[in-house]
């Protein structure tokens, strides 16, 4: 048995589970080095991989829309992973930290695996 010597591959990230998972590391990482966590950060993520995954197969116009909509459904399975690992919304989040005695719940310390909404 030849093990793999890559963990992502162009044609591994065309795939829904690649392109989340990506979107996912990539999304969460910036999140957790960098303290930058934008709603909309996940969901450039997903588009970006969705349109290039589409370049990269040859798409023609139609395909690009076809695409366009495959980067939603990326950014859906990654919401639905966040918010399934965390088992809470931000607004829970944020209403726990309230009770906490914090003063603003938006500039403390994230978690990994905060999530984006």
């Amino acid at each position: 048995m030849e093990l793999p010597n890559e963990f992502f591959t162009i044609q591994s990230m065309l795939t829904l589970t690649g392109a989340t998972t990506a979107t996912l590391v990539i999304a969460n990482s910036l999140q957790h080095a960098f303290g930058y966590n934008p709603k909309w950060l996940a969901l450039l993520i997903a588009l970006l991989l969705s349109i290039l995954g589409t370049y990269f197969t040859g798409g023609e116009a139609v395909d690009y829309f076809v695409g366009l909509v495959n980067g939603f459904l990326i950014y859906s399975s990654t919401l639905g992973l966040t918010i399934m690992t965390n088992g809470t919304t931000a607004a829970a989040t944020a209403r726990t930290m309230k009770a906490q005695g914090e003063s603003n719940a938006s500039e403390s310390k994230r978690k990994f695996f905060t999530p984006w909404i």
